[in-house]
């Protein structure tokens, strides 16, 4: 694609600007991805289609769980050419990285984890109107704001548990189901979504935006913002974590040009995609209003007389931490609540450095001990509450009815 074509597009801002800032070789390749979408997925969509209804979701549930040899004659070409690719891992991914990755994420613990991922990488989302726009269009984190946060809760856990991007495992499959349900999601966009603005948005959840979202706002971003709270992560660490979310993206139908599993890579393109961003749009304060006032299933435990100050407090704290991390301008932009509260990371960083010295004693176990403690932790949180426990639906994907019908 030449990207030439797309330089003065309305989502970018100074091109020209960044490209001397940032390179024009990592600048050109964002734009380019913004206009490709996803071409195996796109397709296997496509041929559910002209499946009965809720066939196609079916056999792709058959497939991830007894593998694609067990379908038979009949099911569609299309299936098999999306999970081949990630029924092994290639040459450049090491099954050894992956595992120290998944257990240097975990290793700050899920509290100071929960925090990054909601005020940091979720909130890093809707800085953007690109990012945003087709979220918005579904209508789903206002219609559904605990389920789908609870969804994206399970989607990391299971993409960062060690052995769960292995070929078969949970994070493989439930990272398909979302990169399914993303094709879906932009077939009714482009086709019914009332005037999808191609030539100036891009395609909808375009190969630069998946990227930017995996190598961004789960991984750089939310790594900046641990590095603010007090942890500290070796040179190892962080090429680990990149090498694992590289894959993680790939798994997701990344082009491997936009998933550099090199650290200062990632950050390089995360940077420039930022420089050239055309900022958050008119969906995003109400998005942002949704994530920082969402029903939170652990308040839902404590006696209901202290629920209501519970769930106030949590939002000050939620929009103390987003209002730090992404700054004043962009949250007064964003209509995030001013509040002495943006200076609690101060106090969790002693709170850091404490944990991060036990650890490594090992008196409380090793790393992948305490994440396993960890997660299962989180995993219990998620199970309080109707919304959280439901797994994700293609229905739900978007408001159309038509996709209930494809799925």
């Amino acid at each position: 694609m030449d990207h030439l074509a797309h330089d003065h597009a309305g989502r970018f801002r100074d091109v020209e600007a960044a490209r001397v800032v940032h390179g024009a070789d990592v600048i050109d390749r964002i734009i380019d991805g913004c206009f490709v979408a996803d071409p195996e997925a796109d397709a296997l969509v496509a041929a559910f289609r002209e499946l009965p209804g809720r066939t196609g979701w079916r056999l792709l549930e058959q497939a991830l769980s007894d593998g694609v040899e067990s379908l038979g004659p009949g099911a569609p070409d299309e299936l098999a050419a999306l999970l081949e690719p990630v029924s092994m891992l290639p040459g450049w991914v090491d099954p050894d990285r992956l595992h120290a990755g998944a257990v240097a994420y975990w290793r700050a613990g899920a509290g100071a984890l929960s925090l990054s991922l909601t005020c940091g990488s979720l909130a890093y989302g809707y800085q953007s109107a690109s990012l945003s726009r087709p979220l918005a269009a579904t209508g789903r984190l206002e219609r559904l704001a605990p389920r789908r946060l609870g969804e994206t809760a399970r989607w990391v856990l299971s993409v960062t548990t060690p052995g769960g991007m292995l070929p078969g495992a949970q994070g493989v499959a439930s990272s398909v189901r979302v990169r399914v349900v993303h094709a879906l999601v932009r077939a009714h966009l482009l086709r019914d979504g009332g005037g999808w603005d191609v030539a100036n948005w891009g395609v909808p959840l375009s190969a630069s935006d998946a990227g930017s979202t995996a190598m961004g706002g789960f991984l750089t971003i939310h790594l900046d913002a641990m590095h603010d709270l007090g942890v500290r992560y070796s040179r190892d660490e962080l090429e680990d974590m990149t090498h694992l979310w590289a894959w993680i993206a790939t798994v997701m139908g990344v082009p491997q040009v936009l998933a550099p599993p090199a650290y200062g890579e990632a950050r390089r393109q995360v940077r420039a995609a930022l420089a050239i961003d055309g900022g958050p749009g008119e969906d995003s304060v109400r998005l942002m209003h949704a994530l920082l006032h969402h029903p939170v299933p652990l308040i839902r435990l404590l006696p209901g007389v202290v629920q209501g100050p519970a769930t106030a407090l949590n939002a000050h704290v939620l929009a103390g931490f987003t209002r730090r991390w992404m700054g004043d301008e962009m949250a007064d932009r964003l209509e995030v609540a001013k509040t002495p509260l943006t200076h609690a990371a101060l106090l969790a960083r002693p709170v850091s450095a404490l944990r991060g010295a036990v650890t490594r004693t090992g008196v409380l176990g090793s790393g992948e001990r305490l994440g396993a403690v960890e997660r299962a932790l989180v995993r219990r949180v998620l199970t309080q509450g109707k919304a959280a426990r439901a797994p994700i639906a293609p229905e739900d994907a978007a408001a159309a009815p038509v996709l209930r019908e494809v799925a």
